[in-house]
């Protein structure tokens, strides 16, 4: 997923601009072997722009974390009756346990520049019994 940088000071606010992109100073790509929650991309190739100046950086230089998810049921109906069964059936979200990271920080000035500090769920398995009737 594209994902754009800011900088923390946004020295153009007076001329309306929400947010202020830095200066693009190298390749911001990182091989998938060095990547890590503690630092996804090349954060020494963003520098601060310089006081009323518009920064260099692309819209989205940067891809965010993918998301691999893999939910999986299995359902057993066993007859009691005529007209009367029992449901047995496990869920499972996420089975493979892949991490769903979150949001990047991606402010230039920030402690955290660069980092994943967050992720969803993992596994989880839950069980059920239904009596239909």
């Amino acid at each position: 997923m594209p994902v754009a940088i800011t900088q923390t000071t946004n020295n153009n606010a007076f001329a309306g601009f929400g947010t202020q992109r830095p200066d693009m100073i190298g390749d911001p790509g990182l091989p998938g072997n060095e990547r890590s929650v503690s630092r996804w991309f090349n954060t020494s190739a963003f520098a601060p722009a310089a006081p009323f100046t518009i920064g260099t950086s692309s819209r989205n230089p940067i891809r965010g974390p993918g998301y691999r998810n893999l939910d999986l049921a299995l359902i057993r109906r066993v007859p009691w009756s005529v007209n009367k069964a029992l449901e047995l059936r496990t869920e499972v979200f996420n089975a493979t346990n892949t991490p769903p990271f979150l949001a990047l920080n991606t402010q230039v000035g920030s402690a955290a520049f660069g980092t994943i500090t967050s992720a969803g769920d993992p596994r989880v398995v839950q069980l059920a019994v239904k009596f239909l009737f």
